[in-house]
């Protein structure tokens, strides 16, 4: 590789970097700013609507995003996507009620949910399966560097140069990487999709909506076993149904169900929203517990986050490049759920007593397992599906990732109910289960996957036309 191309690698991973940091950051900024965020606008009424909001246009536009890339383009879509992104953020720094900040929040979540998918996708297009190792595991770490920054950051600011500010930084770092992107990253030369799917978009996105809403709002404006949240369940049931039956048979759908008929695929589906899942318990759980049972204040709180991060960032790397070198699917996979298990289980056994040493060390086992999974999903979902699905497969595994984050949080917060005193066995023995179901569920990954840059470059001929474009 001459020192041009590898200049353009680099400015392309960057710029990647930076767009999905900016995007992972905006999903926990907001969090510790609401509160004079919603003083300000005195919308404490609906406290809620700027997150809610956010989330369910980010879950729809992630499951979308691999049917729209086939249609116009990764690079399109990521521009696209990151212009979504900043514009609406600048409508959120600007916005003079809860009600307006909401809206620009369902705005910012599309370019959010673009930007998210946009990356990983890009990351397929550019660099043959083992080779992809190294930097899934470098670029999925931006969403633990961006889990313990975001309230931190959010802290800060709002306390210093007022909430409108966490809107704003996104603008310097959306046009750096808006320049990367649009400077080194090449596009494709011909569409591999004439028109988009208009019919199953608007069933996916339907489907999305009930099922988002039934676990954000549980605990808020109602109850697990309500006729609400049931209610909700249901419909997303029927509506899952109809967008089966009619993307099942349909040459190009914008959501291929039949990829959950490949056992890979599937399984790489269960690893995202597994690991998932359990990050966000820990996020929630063990910053809450700092507060209530170390004593800790609110900021010091989020430091007891660190431990694990900068675990999740080490197991994300090494997982990845493992991979890269190794391509053992399956034993990464693996072992990535039983660590994860091990630190559950040390997790579950903390209380009043337990040294903060403990915690770090408990809690650093628990993020190394989850760094560890954090480049085989996506790998897993693209290796599993057929060369013009690859997009969409993507999609569908970020889809179940951030799925698995939005039921983890609910169900961390049943458990610890009230009060996190004594609530560690329930919320991490439930850990401990999800990690053991998708432990079991990682015998269906293959053992290996082998080197194949002349097979990928015909994939990519396929998917993208004759002029397939050059790597960087």
């Amino acid at each position: 590789m001459d020192q041009r191309t590898k200049r353009a690698s680099a400015g392309v991973i960057v710029g990647l970097m930076l767009s999905l940091f900016i995007a992972a950051l905006d999903a926990t900024v907001v969090s510790t700013a609401m509160p004079k965020i919603a003083s300000a606008l005195s919308g404490f009424g609906r406290y809620t609507w700027p997150f809610t909001s956010y989330l369910l246009t980010c879950t729809i536009a992630t499951l979308l995003c691999g049917g729209i890339a086939a249609r116009i383009g990764h690079k399109k879509m990521f521009v696209i996507g990151i212009l979504v992104f900043a514009g609406a953020s600048l409508g959120c720094a600007l916005a003079n009620s809860i009600e307006a900040l909401a809206a620009m929040r369902a705005v910012q979540g599309i370019g959010g949910g673009f930007v998210e998918s946009g990356v990983f996708i890009t990351i397929a297009e550019l660099f043959e399966p083992r080779e992809r190792g190294k930097y899934m595991g470098a670029i999925s770490s931006m969403y633990g560097l961006a889990s313990v920054a975001g309230p931190l950051v959010g802290g800060l600011i709002t306390d210093t140069v007022g909430w409108h500010w966490i809107f704003l930084v996104n603008l310097p770092i959306s046009v750096a990487a808006l320049v990367l992107v649009t400077r080194f990253l090449p596009g494709t030369s011909a569409r591999s999709e004439s028109r988009l799917d208009v019919r199953g978009s608007i069933l996916a996105s339907a489907t999305v909506v009930p099922l988002v809403l039934a676990f954000s709002l549980t605990g808020d404006l109602f109850t697990w076993w309500s006729a609400p949240f049931f209610g909700l369940l249901v419909a997303a049931a029927v509506l899952a149904a109809l967008l089966v039956a009619i993307e099942k048979n349909r040459e190009k759908p914008i959501v291929p169900v039949r990829l959950f008929a490949r056992k890979q695929v599937s399984a790489s589906f269960v690893l995202s929203f597994g690991a998932q899942f359990l990050l966000l318990a820990g996020i929630m759980f063990i910053p809450r517990f700092a507060q209530e049972v170390l004593g800790l204040s609110s900021a010091e709180s989020a430091y007891a986050t660190i431990p694990m991060t900068l675990a999740l960032i080490i197991g994300s790397n090494t997982s990845g490049r493992l991979f890269g070198k190794t391509g053992r699917m399956r034993a990464l996979s693996c072992t990535a759920f039983m660590v994860m298990g091990l630190g559950s289980l040390a997790l579950g056994f903390v209380n009043a007593e337990t040294s903060v040493v403990q915690i770090a060390v408990s809690s650093a086992v628990f993020g190394f397992g989850i760094g560890m999974s954090m480049p085989l999903g996506n790998i897993a979902a693209q290796t599993g599906a057929e060369p013009h699905n690859i997009g969409k497969a993507t999609s569908m595994a970020l889809f179940f990732r951030g799925f698995g984050g939005t039921i983890g949080t609910a169900a961390c917060g049943a458990a610890v109910g009230a009060s996190s005193i004594g609530s560690a066995p329930s919320v991490f023995g439930i850990c401990i289960a999800l990690a053991a179901i998708c432990l079991l569920v990682m015998a269906w990954m293959p053992k290996m996957i082998g080197r194949g840059r002349a097979s990928w470059q015909e994939e990519r001929t396929t998917r993208n036309g004759e002029d397939s474009v050059a790597q960087p």
